[in-house]
């Protein structure tokens, strides 16, 4: 068996597994249903609808930390899903009143973020507590985290699929059901879920209690800065990769029409979503399987792959006419998906090997508000790039920034691995 799968021989690790794909496939559903409602109905604006979610998430990470830390992981799991069914529902609801909403969609759409930020990191302190063996925890991450990345394959996959079936609106409603199905799984293991020799943290309220908790997170990057290093470039390049992939594409789609074999539209953007998902899924593989012998420097190749895979794109798109275009934007897709895990899955098992019990949560949870701080950049930034240069161009200019990023960290990092 592949090292990745065998934790999926532990029935709870299973259980959970099964109801994150559930609760993962049907958030990437939404994804792509979100983006193409907003392109359809305000252009090249779509990017602050995506924009939105990230200002939700920063502001949730920032203060909302001293609340979580009082809360058990399996509580904060279980209250998240079915929150996050009920935000998922209201534009399903809302169209039956007055149509497709933009305000309710942007409504939703920050809901889930902010929810995200409540599930995640109690996730990630729920890990060590679920695999108690330490030499397994590489395994377990890249089996989390092939759950997200074969979602980026089968959401849009399924996008193309249901597009023919169904209204677009309703992809939001098997959204829904997914975080149903996510929490009932969460609640079947909740045991497994909680160290029973651990105290929650008795956070502060208000103002103080959220810089407090926010501090907390700081210093515990500051006292392990090789791992708070490489967690705040993650989080940083979040921000380029989410217009790339998130908004990009889909103008592109739009402006290009790439197709072949009627498959145009929104299934074509689905096919290229769904081949980065693809490549994700086969980067999982490999290194949720091989322990690198330089795995600082070699987490940067996936960078570099990122990078060139969404340069790759956009000269698909600017170079090649139909028949040919699709299949080739595909192609890139692959590359640029490909590389993500060859960072994120080494990053998280060195911060849950560093990190302890809640001290995981909070540093995640720190990592993930940069995230959105820059994934609001770069999505604020988005809308007057496309008005200005396109988003092809804009495509091309952010993938040659993650190459940058990767072919700097690789030079960085392999001079160091290097030294005695």
């Amino acid at each position: 068996m592949i090292p990745v799968f065998r934790p999926l021989k532990d029935p709870a690790v299973a259980t959970v597994w099964s109801g994150l794909a559930a609760s993962t496939i049907g958030e990437d559903l939404f994804r792509v249903a979100v983006v193409w409602i907003a392109a359809e109905q305000i252009g090249n604006a779509a990017g602050y609808v995506n924009a939105t979610q990230y200002g939700a998430m920063l502001v949730v990470g920032l203060l909302g930390a001293s609340a979580f830390d009082r809360w058990r992981p399996d509580r904060a799991m279980i209250g998240a899903k079915y929150a996050s069914a009920v935000m998922a529902l209201l534009p399903v609801i809302g169209f039956y009143i007055w149509g497709v909403s933009i305000p309710l969609l942007v409504a939703s759409v920050m809901g889930l973020a902010g929810l995200r930020m409540v599930f995640t990191p109690a996730l990630q302190s729920a890990v060590p507590v679920l695999v108690t063996d330490r030499s397994a925890m590489q395994a377990i991450n890249g089996l989390f985290d092939a759950t997200w990345r074969l979602a980026r394959l089968i959401g849009p996959v399924m996008a193309a699929i249901l597009n023919t079936l169904l209204p677009v609106i309703h992809f939001l409603t098997i959204t829904a059901v997914g975080f149903v199905l996510s929490a009932l799984a969460i609640w079947v293991v909740r045991d497994r879920l909680v160290d029973p020799a651990a105290r929650l943290r008795p956070g502060r309220g208000g103002w103080r209690g959220a810089w407090d908790a926010l501090l907390d997170g700081a210093r515990l990057m500051l006292r392990e800065r090789t791992t708070g290093a490489l967690l705040l470039i993650n989080a940083f390049a979040n921000g380029p990769w989410s217009v790339a992939l998130q908004l990009c594409i889909a103008l592109m789609v739009v402006e290009h029409d790439p197709h072949l074999f009627g498959f145009h539209g929104l299934a074509s953007l689905g096919l290229i979503v769904g081949s980065c998902g693809f490549g994700d899924v086969l980067g999982n593989l490999i290194a949720g399987s091989v322990r690198f012998r330089r795995p600082l420097s070699t987490m940067f190749l996936g960078y570099v792959a990122m990078g060139a895979g969404f340069a790759l794109i956009a000269l698909a798109a600017w170079g090649l006419d139909n028949p040919y275009k699709l299949p080739a934007m595909m192609a890139a897709g692959l590359i640029a998906g490909l590389g993500a895990p060859f960072f994120f899955i080494p990053m998280i098992t060195r911060m849950q090997t560093v990190f302890k019990g809640a001290e995981i949560a909070r540093v995640f949870r720190l990592r993930l508000a940069v995230m959105a701080g820059s994934m609001l950049f770069f999505n604020l930034l988005a809308t007057p790039m496309f008005d200005l240069i396109g988003p092809t161009h804009t495509e091309f200019y952010f993938g040659l920034l993650l190459l940058a990023l990767g072919l700097s960290g690789y030079i960085y990092y392999r001079r160091q691995e290097n030294n005695p």
